[in-house]
């Protein structure tokens, strides 16, 4: 997703007004919790919405597809003062010496950073609650889909489709995300993302549970869903799993451009939605 270069060339400064480990457990990736004190300068920042910051690997004359984002937990107002609290929540790998994220956990209490956005969540719910949802976390896991999932979860309906979570480091269709009370703790990080998860989970395709689980079981149960119609698929992750997805999937169907038609036609319905990086 490329940002407007207008934000690229306006950022604001953010200061660290407080830092804590939300999540660290063995096993699990550890999670920090950031607030950022800002002066908005007339932008709107709401729960829900993203903001980013420049990788410090990405090329100095390419910021804007340097971006990553970040997505609003919390806005608190400072008395007596014209600024706000951001809360974030930044999960990395252990060990992990590169990257925004890395820097982002590195910051202390008093340190600055410079803020771009607001901009908008990039996915949205269908409209309906029969339709079928497929979520691929290509590298990025589940995160980016917390606030679709809290989304369609403050709805308080039955939702009457199916619905297939996926994630993987190579293609993005590894494994299946079971929402682990404990081993994926990282990817929801409190009790109400669990059961917003927890509620989609249990309309999981069945033919993903037919069998043992694989990539070629789960692309096989991805294409089958892409079958059934009124499908909205949401890939967020990097460029170079997504990429390696297309051509896995290519590859299983024996005839690429099967798959080329059936994304190119989702695409243009407005039933594929991503957010991809390098």
């Amino acid at each position: 997703m490329t940002k407007p270069a207008a934000a690229v060339d306006s950022p604001i400064a953010a200061r660290v007004v407080h830092k804590s480990t939300l999540v660290d457990q063995p096993g699990i990736l550890p999670v920090i919790k950031l607030m950022l004190n800002v002066r908005p300068d007339g932008r709107s920042f709401e729960p829900g919405t993203d903001v980013a910051f420049v990788d410090p690997d990405a090329p100095a004359d390419d910021s804007t597809h340097g971006l990553r984002l970040f997505t609003v937990e919390a806005v608190g107002q400072v008395p007596f003062e014209d600024s706000i609290d951001l809360t974030l929540y930044v999960r990395t790998n252990r060990g992990q010496t590169t990257g925004i994220a890395h820097r982002l956990t590195r910051l202390n209490q008093g340190d600055t950073v410079d803020l771009y956005g607001p901009f908008a969540y990039p996915f949205y719910p269908p409209m309906g609650s029969r339709s079928n949802m497929v979520f691929i976390g290509a590298g990025s896991g589940m995160i980016p889909f917390r606030w679709l999932a809290h989304k369609i979860h403050a709805r308080r309906f039955d939702w009457m489709g199916k619905v297939l979570m996926l994630e993987g480091d190579r293609t993005g269709l590894e494994h299946l995300y079971l929402n682990d009370p404990v081993a994926d703790q990282d990817q929801y990080f409190d009790g109400v993302t669990f059961r917003a998860f927890e509620g989609l989970k249990t309309r999981y395709s069945a033919s993903a549970l037919d069998h043992e689980e694989s990539a070629t079981d789960n692309m096989e149960s991805f294409w089958r869903l892409l079958g059934q119609g009124s499908v909205y698929v949401y890939l967020s992750g990097y460029r170079k799993v997504a990429a390696a997805m297309d051509e896995a999937m290519s590859d299983h169907l024996r005839m690429p451009e099967r798959w080329h038609e059936t994304k190119a036609k989702l695409q243009s319905d407005g039933h594929w939605l991503e957010y991809l990086y390098d």
